[in-house]
C-alpha cells in the first residue's frame, strides 16, 4: 500500500515544523522546564486549526529528543474508567521499554467535551494534577465552557492557519525529494485551496502527483474546488430528481458541508428546480419543517433530531416534484453563503472573542456575542496601551485586540463626527445673536 505523504514527510525534528515559530518555542521552552524539574505548568494545551502541525510538534520533539509517547484520541474515550486506566496509568509509571523520558499525547482533547461525557473530564483534571510527566493535549476550539478548568491546568499555545509562502515551501521540498517536477502556478494554487491547512495541501498535491513526472494545471481539475462546489451540485441533481427519499438521503453521503448549509442551497435552488406552482408551495411547506426542526437542533442540541430533519429537506423536496422544468435549469450559489464566505475572517474573529467571553463569564456564546461583546469592544478600544488588563483576562491575542479597535473604534469616530456636526451650527448661532447684540 502506498504511504500517505502526510506520515512520510511528518517533521522528525523540532527544527523541521513549518510556520508558527512563536508557538514551537513556547512549546520547547515548556518541556525544557519539564527536563529541569520545574514545569512551567503540568500540561500544555495546543489549539488551533486543523492541519497547522500541532500533533506533529509534539510527536518531533519525543522522536527527537528520545521521549516515549503514549498518544490517546480523547474523543474516544470520554468514559472515566477508560480515561484513568489509558491516561492514568500512563502518567505515573515508565514505559515498557524502561526509558524515564515519557510523554502523554492526548488529541482531540475538546472531544471529550461532549454531552455523552460519562467523567472523562474530571479524569483527566485528576491526572493532570497528579501526573510525573508531560501532558500534551491538543483541540481545534478550546473554549467550551466545560474545558474552562483543563485550560487553567495548562499552559495554553495558539497555533495559527500557515501562510500561502511556507505552504508553498513545504510543497516544493515534498516534489524535489519525489522527482516530480511542479510549477509555481500549480503549487501556488494547491496552497490557496488548503487555506491554511498543510495536511490538506500534501494530501491534494499526492492525490494529483503520485506516478507522474510532472504535474500541470488541468491535474488539478480531479480535485474539485475545496469549498466543495462541485460536489454539492451533484447532490443537488440527486435530490431533485431522485425518484425516492432512499435515494435523495443518498445523495448526502460523503458530502463534507453542515446540514443547514446544504439546506440553504436546497431552499435557494428549489423555485428555478420545481417549477409548478402547486408542487413548489408544498416543497417550501416541507423545507419549513425542516428548518423548524434545524432551530430545534441548534437550541437545544437534540442531535437525534437530525433524522428527522435530513429527510424532509431532501426526500420531502424529491417526492413533491412531479413535473419536470421545461429544459435544462442550472444550480446557483446561495448570495447568504457566498456574503458569509466574504466575511469568513469576520465571523472567526467574533467567534473566537465570544467564546473566550462566554467561557470566562459562564454565559453562552450567543449571548456573549450578543449582549457583552460590544461593552467588552468598546472598553478594550479605550485603553490605555500601557495596561491591556481586560484583554489579559479574557485572553485576547493581538490579532483580537486590533480587531476590537478597529470594529469599535469606529463607533467612537463615528459619535465624534455626529457631536462637531450638531455643536457648530449653536456656535455659529451665538456668533450671530453676540454681532447683533
Amino acid at each position: 500500500m502506498t504511504q500517505l505523504w502526510t506520515e512520510r514527510y511528518r517533521p522528525k525534528k523540532v527544527g523541521e515544523v513549518v510556520g508558527n515559530p512563536e508557538s514551537v518555542k513556547a512549546f520547547v521552552e515548556w518541556m525544557k522546564s519539564w527536563e529541569i524539574g520545574k514545569p512551567i505548568k503540568k500540561a500544555a494545551l495546543l489549539y488551533g486549526p486543523a492541519g497547522v502541525g500541532k500533533t506533529s510538534l509534539a510527536l518531533a520533539y519525543a522522536k527527537e529528543y528520545g521521549y516515549d509517547i503514549v498518544e490517546v484520541n480523547a474523543s474516544d474515550w470520554r468514559n472515566e474508567e477508560k480515561m484513568k486506566a489509558v491516561v492514568g496509568e500512563s502518567s505515573h509509571y515508565a514505559s515498557l521499554e524502561g526509558s524515564s523520558k515519557k510523554m502523554i499525547l492526548v488529541d482531540e482533547v475538546d472531544g471529550v467535551a461532549g454531552r455523552e461525557d460519562a467523567g472523562g473530564l474530571s479524569a483527566l483534571r485528576k491526572i493532570i494534577n497528579e501526573t510525573r510527566v508531560p501532558i500534551v493535549m491538543v483541540a481545534n476550539n478550546p473554549w467550551d465552557q466545560r474545558l474552562a478548568p483543563i485550560r487553567e491546568q495548562s499552559l495554553m499555545i495558539e497555533f495559527k492557519r500557515l501562510n500561502k509562502t511556507t505552504i508553498i515551501k513545504r510543497l516544493k521540498e515534498i516534489c524535489e525529494k519525489e522527482k516530480i517536477s511542479v510549477s509555481e502556478t500549480v503549487l501556488s494554487k494547491l496552497a490557496e485551496r488548503s487555506e491554511g491547512d498543510l495536511r490538506s495541501a500534501i494530501m491534494d498535491l499526492q492525490a494529483v502527483a503520485a506516478g507522474k513526472p510532472v504535474v500541470t494545471e488541468k491535474d488539478l481539475e480531479v480535485l474539485g474546488v475545496r469549498n466543495r462546489v462541485r460536489e454539492i451540485f451533484e447532490a443537488l441533481r440527486y435530490i431533485f430528481y431522485a425518484k425516492s427519499v432512499r435515494s435523495a438521503r443518498a445523495a448526502l453521503e460523503g458530502l463534507d458541508l453542515d446540514p443547514e448549509t446544504i439546506y440553504t442551497w436546497i431552499l435557494d435552488n428549489a423555485p428555478t428546480q420545481i417549477t409548478e406552482p402547486d408542487e413548489l408551495a408544498e416543497a417550501m411547506n416541507i423545507l419549513a419543517k425542516a428548518d423548524m426542526v434545524l432551530v430545534r437542533i441548534n437550541k437545544l442540541q437534540m442531535w437525534r433530531l437530525m433524522k428527522y430533519a435530513i429527510p424532509l429537506m431532501t426526500g420531502g423536496v424529491s417526492v413533491v416534484r412531479k413535473t419536470p422544468p421545461k429544459g435544462f435549469q442550472k444550480f446557483t450559489f446561495p448570495p447568504k453563503i457566498r456574503l458569509m464566505q466574504q466575511f469568513k475572517t469576520e465571523r472567526e474573529f467574533r467567534q473566537n472573542i465570544s467564546l473566550k467571553i462566554a467561557s470566562k463569564l459562564h454565559l453562552s456564546a450567543y449571548k456573549a456575542n450578543k449582549d457583552v461583546l460590544p461593552y467588552v469592544g468598546f472598553i478594550i478600544a479605550r485603553e490605555d496601551k500601557s495596561r491591556h488588563s481586560l484583554s489579559q483576562y479574557f485572553e485576547f491575542t493581538n490579532e483580537e485586540i486590533e480587531y476590537l479597535k478597529r470594529a469599535y473604534g469606529e463607533v467612537k469616530e463615528g459619535r465624534e463626527a455626529v457631536e462637531e456636526k450638531k455643536e457648530k451650527p449653536v456656535q455659529q448661532k451665538k456668533k450671530k445673536t453676540g454681532f447683533l447684540s
